[in-house]
């Protein structure tokens, strides 16, 4: 869940108004020369400074240059069970480019690259798939594993690690529809937006429509993934209706007017009520007292959960207590869960295994990568790439396996901020340098990210619901077949939840200690 709160500035002149409307009507002339339509143009092409928009059309206008801060807080909540939103346009997943009016203030137009993938990547592209879209959802791989390196790096080798780097993407996504210059180079950068061989960068937000599309809108009922996106902004303000209509359309986030000048605690409550709605009560209070001020001009709060059962479920009177060995050497009592039958796996490099369990509906499945016994999980991540981690999924081959896997709840929160600006996204942090003109109506350049932070949430049972499970079971029905493989996970390991079809990675952490709750 995403919460970006964006505070208040001294207004523009009071002429700036008519004069941005203005502004957006016409054509501008990019970097290159010529005249191009909004959807060709450099980022460059409404490039702000001080001395205001369109500079290669448009009379300047001089403007306060005090930074306000904007708070981006990000929470997953995993296993909830909420009502699909909907997207605002019903035709959205089967609409066009022409369509859907993507039109940012700010465009970046990518740097021509050589093409990089062969005849054996072509194909690997699903059937009916766009090709963008597929390479949107290889984007979100990329950053998924770069940002949990470098999170993992700031992390002890006994901590539990969750997130989801889909959740984290989106949000900067729509953070990215009123970003300029630098500011949006360094977010396409970041989050390996510019891996995608489109040549400007107000067509992601297209690709995001039919991403979701083909997440969110499955035929299976037997899993649920839902997505659900609110904007609050402050009612005595007007938002640029571009950033509004994009949000909507594409991500479902309505604007939704509250009082944060007169009334900022009730505002905040409104907020937190919402969310614990939307998480099934897992997530409370998640904006604490005073984050919410009469400076506030927008919360942004978008969210991920996925509830599941499992495709071959495990039986409560097989699970036993056994030990589970930490990084640190110490020993803890974990409910080892415990079945045999036929999964997807693969015995990788010295010994780590790579095992795949299905939901419900094969759609979406829980991946667990188990380093051999001599291998620390510490250099398995460090040695994780994007390029690593599809090789291991496209080799898992079927197999008889004697699987044990405890039975865990994860919780996990963290601020993304120096982790973020650490890979590169400097500015947006930056007062003096950020550059998010295309949120409020009149062009504002007086917002800036003060921090980001990001909490998950895994409970992973018998059935793989949330359903309340049986303790202290005795063993019951354990095979000895010594001609099975077995895969004990007693010890450190990672697991992903992913999307099978396009292998978007949609959530994904360390198991380091399941008997921490």
């Amino acid at each position: 869940m995403a919460l970006l709160v964006l505070n208040r500035a001294p207004a523009p002149s009071s002429h700036f108004h008519s004069w941005f409307q203005m502004c957006r009507k016409q054509k501008t002339t990019g970097m290159s020369g010529g005249h191009h339509d909004s959807f060709s143009l450099s980022f460059t092409y409404q490039s702000i400074g001080t001395t205001g928009l369109c500079q290669h059309t448009c009379f300047p206008v001089t403007f306060s240059k005090k930074k306000v801060s904007l708070l981006s807080v990000l929470l997953i909540g995993l296993w909830g069970s909420v009502a699909c939103q909907g997207n605002p346009v019903e035709d959205i997943c089967v609409a066009k480019p022409r369509d859907i009016p993507v039109n940012p203030m700010c465009i970046y137009r990518f740097p021509e690259k050589k093409a990089t993938e062969d005849e054996a990547s072509e194909k690997k592209i699903p059937e009916a798939t766009n090709r963008r879209v597929w390479e949107l959802s290889k984007a979100n791989s990329r950053f998924a594993t770069t940002f949990y390196q470098h999170l993992a790096d700031s992390k002890n080798d006994n901590d539990n690690i969750f997130l989801s780097p889909l959740s984290i993407s989106t949000a900067f996504a729509m953070t990215k529809l009123g970003a300029c210059n630098d500011t949006l180079k360094q977010l396409m950068e970041v989050f390996k937006f510019d891996t995608i061989s489109e040549k400007t960068s107000d067509q992601i937000h297209f690709f995001f429509a039919k991403l979701n599309c083909r997440l969110y809108r499955k035929a299976n009922k037997s899993s649920k993934l839902v997505s659900a996106n609110r904007l609050f902004g402050d009612k005595s303000l007007t938002f640029n209706e571009t950033y509004q209509d994009i949000s909507e359309v594409v991500y479902g986030a309505k604007l939704q007017p509250l009082d944060f000048k007169e009334n900022a605690e009730l505002s905040r409550k409104t907020i937190n009520k919402w969310v614990a709605n939307k998480t099934e009560g897992r997530i409370t209070d998640v904006i604490p007292n005073g984050a919410i001020d009469e400076f506030t001009i927008l919360v942004l709060v978008n969210t991920i959960y996925f509830k599941g059962l499992w495709k071959s479920r495990f039986s409560p009177e097989n699970t036993r207590e056994e030990l589970f060995y930490k990084a640190n050497g110490e020993t803890c009592s974990a409910s080892m869960m415990y079945q045999e039958g036929k999964f997807q796996y693969r015995r990788v490099a010295e010994g780590t295994q790579v095992l795949e369990l299905p939901f419900k509906g094969d759609d979406i499945t829980m991946v667990l990568i188990l380093p051999g016994p001599e291998k620390s999980l510490a250099k398995v991540e460090r040695d994780l790439t994007p390029e690593v981690l599809q090789e291991w999924l496209d080799d898992l081959a079927e197999a008889m396996l004697v699987v044990h896997m405890p039975r865990f709840r994860v919780e996990d929160g963290f601020s993304l901020k120096e982790r973020l600006q650490d890979m590169g996204l400097v500015d947006l942090f930056d007062p003096e340098k950020s550059k998010l003109p295309g949120i409020v109506a009149e062009g504002r350049d007086d917002l800036y990210v003060s921090d980001a932070f990001h909490k998950a949430f895994l409970e992973v049972n018998e059935e793989g619901s949330e359903a309340a499970a049986s303790t202290g079971i005795v063993i019951a029905g354990r095979s000895l077949n010594p001609n099975r493989v077995t895969f004990k996970a007693n010890r450190p390991f990672l697991v992903l939840i992913r999307e099978v079809a396009l292998n978007t990675i949609i959530f994904m952490g360390r198991v380091a200690n399941p008997c921490a709750n």
